[in-house]
């Protein structure tokens, strides 16, 4: 009986005290500004970070990373390997449903997995060609069985992958492939994917079904807000606008020109996330005048990473000397030892010594009657890409370079640089794992793709290939810290600036707290733990 009197004391007392604790309130639109415009959102298909953050509210890999980075159950339950690491069987959640009101079974794993082979850019890690997966059996509705031609180490960090997001087998079967992540996009994900207005926004409805989100977020669904907006906006001056205007509940992409400004308004939250992110120059070799090092190391000394940090990143950037950041599983700090560091007197020396010289005064250098001008290409519609252009463009003249800067929005540049029209370029790239990372940077697989160095090395591609092939941990790490070296001890790729995303959010916004206690924010987790208070 006393017992009794005191567990219902304690109910009443803790009864009282939430009364005090604002709780989330679900229902209501949210409106999210997006700086970018996705170019799909096909998981298989596209190679674009906005696009992934966008279709990560629809679609879900059968794996998740929790906030230490480590790969853990998100629609499967469970997973074992064989002890030859040939084999690997996955238990998957029972009950989860598709959008399309179908449950989620083995049969549409194997369906997903064998289009994400067969179509995706990005399929360079897990396909039967790269002896992979080389067969998938569906014992049940509920268990999938991978059966590996060779052991990958790094297999449960790409089922974590959005890329390789599980969709119906029916209908992706009767879809068209155009069609998926442009016209339609059905998943298992807290948003249903309702409309895509292109250059203006992507509406989507809350999946009220959704009840399995991963153990690190205290909501396992559905999501608290109704109806979710994510409007298009790539101007910089717009988004500040409706920012200050109070149009836009929450953007991942507020300018860096107006951090202090919309931080001191009391209208708004705004934060400084670090992320996994890296703003590179890169030199195209395809281009003959590159084939001499010289050159390419003379432009590595004229460039002041510090002063591109401060001036088109306002001091919230900071220099980096690797392609993959601090941000970035597998980082080696020991790459500001091997990056060229800023030396114009050393620049110039490289100059002269390959034969390029003032011969007339005119500040410009030339060889053979010809001028020492370079086109150098970056996004027009985000500041701190255009600052780095035009800051790299002085520096490059106080050597004798002349540079044409021409900008275009993000989708032109990097269509321009896959064709390999350019001479340097200012680019950006991100991802949580270090090794598909820079391989899908630099190996020679991905020359006129993601490879903007358009450069082939056997050296390097075997290096890229044992770190994430070799069955000896230390053997992958010495690999990957060999070919991080490799990679900018050649010139061709020049780090610039670990970037971040300045978060700005409405202060009725509730969830934030939560939200940032995970390194890099994922969006699963902002679909299920923002609200509007």
């Amino acid at each position: 009986m006393k017992r009794g009197r005191i567990v219902l004391a304690l109910v009443f007392v803790l009864g009282f005290a939430l009364m005090g604790v604002a709780q989330p309130k679900p229902g209501g639109t949210f409106v999210v500004g997006l700086g970018e415009e996705p170019d799909t959102l096909d998981p298989g298909k596209t190679m674009r970070f906005h696009s992934l953050v966008v279709l990560s509210y629809v679609v879900e890999p059968l794996l998740t990373l929790d906030k230490n980075y480590e790969p853990v159950p998100l629609l499967a339950k469970s997973l074992e390997w064989s002890d030859d690491k040939l084999t690997m069987v996955i238990h998957l959640k029972q009950g989860i449903m598709f959008h399309n009101g179908q449950e989620m079974t083995s049969r549409d794993v194997k369906a997903s997995f064998e289009r994400y082979f067969r179509l995706s850019p990005l399929a360079t890690y897990l396909p039967p060609r790269k002896n992979g997966i080389i067969q998938i059996d569906t014992p049940d509705p509920y268990t999938v069985v991978f059966h590996f031609g060779s052991p990958k180490p790094l297999a449960l960090y790409y089922l974590a992958d959005a890329h390789l997001a599980i969709m119906p087998a029916d209908w992706l079967a009767s879809t068209p492939d155009e069609e998926i992540g442009v016209k339609e996009l059905v998943g298992t994900g807290p948003f249903k994917f309702v409309q895509w207005i292109r250059g203006d926004r992507i509406v989507m409805k809350r999946f009220d079904d959704y009840a399995h989100g991963p153990d690190f977020v205290s909501n396992k669904g559905p999501a608290y807000v109704e109806d979710l907006i994510m409007r298009i906006i790539p101007e910089d001056a717009t988004m500040i606008a409706e920012l200050m205007a109070g149009n836009i509940d929450y953007t991942f992409d507020v300018p860096l020109s107006a951090y202090k400004q919309l931080s001191s308004l009391n209208t708004l939250t705004v934060k400084a996330a670090p992320t996994y992110s890296v703003q590179y120059l890169v030199c195209n070799m395809e281009k003959p005048i590159f084939a001499d090092k010289r050159v390419r190391l003379a432009i590595a000394h004229a460039v002041n990473k510090d002063i591109i940090a401060k001036a088109a990143w306002f001091g919230v950037g900071s220099p980096i000397y690797g392609l993959v950041g601090p941000g970035t599983i597998g980082y080696w700090k020991g790459m500001e030892y091997v990056a060229y560091p800023y030396d114009p007197d050393k620049a110039r020396a490289y100059l002269d010594a390959a034969g390029w010289i003032d011969s007339d005064g005119d500040g410009v250098r030339d060889k053979d009657g010809q001028p020492l001008e370079l086109t150098l290409i970056t996004f027009s519609n985000i500041d701190q890409w255009k600052r780095a252009g035009e800051i790299i463009q002085a520096q490059l003249a106080e050597v004798g370079i002349k540079v044409k800067l021409e900008l275009a929005e993000v989708g032109a540049t990097y269509d321009r640089a896959e064709a390999g029209d350019y001479d340097l370029g200012i680019f950006r790239n991100t991802w949580w794992l270090g090794q598909p990372y820079l391989r899908f940077l630099t190996h020679s697989d991905n020359v006129h793709s993601s490879n903007f160095g358009q450069y082939k090395n056997d050296v390097l591609d075997k290096m890229l290939d044992l770190s994430m092939e070799a069955l000896d941990d230390a053997l992958r790490r010495e690999a990957f810290i060999v070919a991080q070296a490799m990679v900018v001890e050649s010139g061709i790729w020049i780090p610039l600036v670990a970037n971040v995303n300045i978060i700005a959010a409405k202060t009725d916004v509730g969830g934030l707290e939560e939200l940032f206690s995970h390194p890099w924010q994922p969006p699963l987790m902002r679909a299920l733990v923002l609200y509007k208070k």
